[in-house]
């Protein structure tokens, strides 16, 4: 994979502490082995004055799904029921011999905020079971036979543990797992497809590495296939899914898997589900559902239990948590697991925290892995779902780093696009991409732009153990690299969006070029 190279006439912002004035580097068997001084037995590439920085880390990624949402009827910003019925309708005809159909990112807040009736999909078909996703991955819209499929009755779905289900027809948090399990198994063929395509996209937006939030032995067993083909053109950090136990017992029987391209040493949980679906735990009721305070989708021992047991076979947990209550409850328990080993423990999201809980966070320097469009993705609606009092208590990144905290930036795609320009773009301005609102939403959490970029390079390295070897530009380091049309760091927020990936490299070879 690795190919000896002298990339020259750049503009290379390194994050190092050193000032050198470098215009050149050479890579050597995928490493950064020199400046300034261009090996004339190796290939040249001349940048043509160019921007050069680490190669972008996305700290949190779903390779499979990305993948899998090519497939899948797209639902993201449609703001008429009546076209998504339109969609499946297409599908359907298309085809008459799939049982499932699948679609992904709704968002009923298009809807003046209303959820729509279990008539709509049932008057489509009753020989196709309809699963649709929501945006945020936490709620899904079915019809009457994808319950029937499952064996429950909607009454037992929302009886479960961390569950609930409205007008019939929207499962939320763990109202879905019931139906998960009765649709067809993903093909290993499939979910090495669904990753190779995500991979091409990632580094066609300049991603050199991402850390992949909840693996299963599927896509363990594609990501192996893929290397061994030499068609892994990404690194990899998984986190394995909690809920997989026999891959859990046997990684943490086996130890960590550490190789060049993929390691897997982290668990992923979830706590609870998300604002969008009312589902992430709060404190205090949700000010447009006066008796709904979210849901906690794991037991307090259940979570324990898991926590020791990463604790004891060193493994790092990851734990989603979006609501104040969720995240107090993670930060409770990961402070009593953890002990004086550097543990680099992390919440993934850390979206909503209450002030008294900041804190908890420096101990045992607990990872915020934070994605910025979700900020200002949800921005429009927050205020009507939380209240002026507790919007400070939202996506407080700048809160963070000031207490010292290595802020781990990455994008939750597919539920964002992925383009790490526009999680920069969404750190340093708070912003959506039409400028609004001026000065930035809640503009004291916004970052400078070296913030931002370590956030995407150095700081997602430090989140994998790997920032010895990954996220600077410096002698001896990975040769992934990120080359730019503009400097991210000096131009205006509209030229940051307008930048384009002129290349990407992965261990020394050009896994994208824009020529």
């Amino acid at each position: 994979m690795q190919s000896n190279m002298n990339i020259i006439n750049g503009h290379f912002i390194t994050l190092e502490n050193n000032a050198d004035d470098i215009n050149s580097i050479t890579i050597e068997n995928g490493k950064i082995k020199s400046f300034n001084s261009p090996n004339p037995n190796f290939k040249t590439i001349d940048i043509k004055n160019n921007i050069v920085i680490p190669g972008f880390i996305d700290s949190h990624f779903h390779l499979k799904n990305y993948g899998k949402r090519q497939d899948m009827i797209n639902l993201k910003k449609i703001d008429s029921i009546d076209q998504i019925v339109k969609l499946i309708r297409q599908k359907i005809s298309q085809h008459p011999d799939i049982k499932w159909i699948e679609g992904f990112g709704w968002d009923h807040n298009l809807w003046d905020g209303n959820y729509p009736n279990s008539e709509i999909l049932n008057s489509i078909s009753d020989k196709h079971a309809i699963v649709l996703t929501r945006i945020d991955g936490h709620s899904m819209w079915v019809n009457n036979l994808a319950i029937q499929e499952s064996n429950y009755s909607v009454e037992e779905l929302d009886s479960i543990n961390g569950a609930s289900v409205i007008n019939q027809c929207i499962l939320v948090d763990n109202a879905m797992d019931p139906i998960r399990k009765v649709m067809p198994n993903d093909d290993i063929g499939d979910v090495e497809r669904w990753i190779k395509v995500a991979i091409e996209n990632a580094n066609r937006m300049g991603i050199t590495n991402v850390h992949d939030a909840w693996q299963d032995a599927n896509i363990v067993a594609a990501i192996q296939n893929l290397i061994n083909k030499d068609e892994m053109n990404l690194r990899c950090n998984g986190m394995l899914g909690a809920a997989h136990t026999e891959l859990l017992n046997r990684f943490f029987s086996n130890g960590h898997l550490i190789s060049d391209l993929y390691t897997i040493r982290s668990v992923k949980a979830f706590i609870d589900g998300a604002l969008g679906s009312r589902g992430a735990a709060l404190l205090e009721p949700y000010s447009d559902d006066k008796h709904n305070c979210g849901l906690i989708l794991i037991s307090k021992d259940e979570f324990e239990d898991l926590a020791y047991r990463c604790y004891k076979n060193k493994f790092q947990l990851c734990t989603h948590a979006i609501g104040d209550k969720g995240n107090q409850f993670v930060l409770d328990t990961y402070n009593n697991a953890l002990q004086d080993r550097e543990s680099r423990w992390r919440i993934e999201h850390a979206q909503m925290v209450h002030p008294d809980d900041i804190d908890k966070f420096v101990p045992h320097q607990i990872i915020p892995s934070m994605q910025p469009s979700h900020c200002t993705s949800d921005m429009p609606w927050l205020e009507d779902r939380l209240g002026d009092h507790r919007l400070d208590r939202i996506s407080k990144w700048r809160t963070f780093i000031d207490k010292g905290l290595k802020v781990a930036g990455g994008s939750d795609c597919p539920i964002e696009t992925g383009n790490p320009l526009f999680e920069f773009y969404a750190a340093c301005t708070r912003q959506d991409h039409s400028g609004y609102p001026a000065g930035g939403w809640q503009p004291q959490e916004k970052v400078n732009s070296m913030e931002a970029l370590k956030m995407l390079t150095t700081w997602g390295a430090h989140a994998e153990f790997n920032e010895h070897r990954r996220g600077r530009i410096s002698i001896g380091f990975d040769a992934d690299l990120t080359i730019l049309s503009e400097d991210i760091t000096q131009c205006s927020p509209r030229a940051i969006l307008n930048t384009e990936i002129i290349m990407t490299i992965v261990s020394g070879k050009i896994v994208y070029s824009a020529q």
